[in-house]
């Protein structure tokens, strides 16, 4: 089974109850999630859902040792920049008009240096970038 035969009201809820099979929740998967969230929900709404849907599936699966918020946060607040430039009406075509979708580590370069984006804070709370601003969703 993969995550795309879920419907998206099964997918989330099973994302919520932490119940979702972790195979299935892929690189694709977490886009999905967090198109559902920002399309259903305001932009502030959406990013807890988001960050809070992956720190309990890392807790569950992962024992809470792969989560981390900044990161979570600036994927999301990227998928939400990406909405209002490429708007779609599913997650599929969302995906397909953006293929490679992704945070790189040369992106996250970009805006953080290694001190601020590897610290313990940036791994529990959102760490704003210290080389240049994050674009405005």
């Amino acid at each position: 089974m993969q995550h795309a035969e879920l419907n998206d009201q099964e997918f989330i809820r099973q994302i919520e109850n932490v119940t979702i099979n972790p195979e299935l929740f892929t690189h694709e998967a977490h886009i999905r999630m967090a198109w559902l969230y920002l399309n259903n929900h305001d932009s502030d709404t959406a990013l807890q859902h988001i960050c809070a849907a992956i720190k309990g599936i890392d807790t569950k699966y992962a024992g809470g040792t792969k989560y981390h918020h900044t990161i979570s946060e600036v994927f999301a607040r990227s998928i939400a920049m990406l909405m209002q430039q490429k708007p779609a009406n599913t997650w599929q075509e969302f995906i397909l008009a953006n293929p490679g979708l992704g945070i790189s580590k040369k992106f996250l370069a970009a805006y953080y240096s290694d001190e601020i984006l590897y610290s313990d804070e940036a791994k529990t709370q959102f760490m704003p970038p210290d080389k240049k601003p994050l674009p405005v969703v």
